[in-house]
């Protein structure tokens, strides 16, 4: 059948139009003041049973270790494990040191790949990821991307080569802000088997009050889901580790988190 072709005509959608559509789409568009959607991914290939389930389940990211939250806001250091990376603009998402939003974005040159630091002091950090390449447009970081503390001691978050962007089952709620999770799905490559099983459990901080508590402990084979009715609410300044532990020798891990981001009634 032969396409038929108009000019001057635009078909318009009801979403282009404005009159209704799903509330959802409405806040993932940026229609929504004071809303926003949250995704959190995190991956890692080979968790292995060195984390136990019921005794130490840890946050899904590149390093098969606890994270460590900073303990006060500090500047940091951005780097690449290649200068084929020189180019690329990462974008640090972070908190500062009264847990208000703070991103900034550095760009990697033949000059500083192998450690920029950053202008602002992160006490957080919720993600960083590439935003741009002017080297070599369509292709994703070479190096390894870290972002550590001064002396490089410490690892706050990582790209792993061929990536573009951390992927870190971790995330803390800006101050002013309640974190209203939808969805938590975990995905690994356990085998059915008769001894093999594997612990989920949410672990949060209330930084306002020092409360922390495992908010759900669920053991699973396979693959793990929850899709609420009614979405989880984490107040303000709250930590958030969505954690895997495995007795499984070696399991790739990965973890799909959604919600939505809303300001606090009077806040803003």
């Amino acid at each position: 059948m032969a396409t038929i072709q108009q000019t001057g005509v635009i078909v318009d959608s009801i979403t282009r139009n404005g009159k209704y559509e799903p509330f959802e789409l409405q806040v993932a568009r940026g229609l929504i003041t004071y809303h926003s959607v949250v995704n959190v991914f995190g991956y890692q290939s080979a968790l292995t049973a060195a984390v136990a389930p019921t005794t130490a389940p840890i946050a899904v990211w590149e390093i098969n270790a606890a994270y460590v939250f900073p303990t006060t806001a500090q500047q940091m250091v951005l780097a690449s494990g290649s200068a084929s990376d020189a180019g690329l603009t990462i974008t640090i998402n972070g908190l500062d040191a009264s847990y208000n939003i703070l991103s900034e974005s550095i760009t990697f040159t033949a000059g500083n790949y192998t450690g920029a630091t950053t202008v602002n002091s992160y006490l957080r950090i919720n993600s960083i990821i590439t935003t741009s390449d002017t080297t070599s447009p369509g292709t994703v970081n070479v190096g390894l991307i870290t972002l550590k503390n001064i002396a490089g001691t410490v690892t706050y978050a990582q790209i792993a080569i061929g990536v573009g962007k951390s992927q870190m089952s971790i995330y803390t709620v800006p101050n002013n802000y309640s974190f209203n999770l939808n969805r938590a799905n975990v995905f690994t490559s356990q085998a059915y088997t008769v001894a093999g099983n594997s612990l989920y459990r949410v672990f949060s901080t209330n930084n306002n009050t020092g409360a922390a508590l495992a908010v759900i402990q669920s053991p699973f084979v396979g693959n793990f889901s929850v899709l609420r009715e009614y979405p989880f609410y984490y107040p303000p300044k709250t930590d958030i580790q969505w954690q895997v532990g495995t007795n499984v020798t070696s399991i790739a891990v990965g973890v799909n988190i959604e919600g939505v981001l809303v300001a606090v009634d009077g806040t803003l």
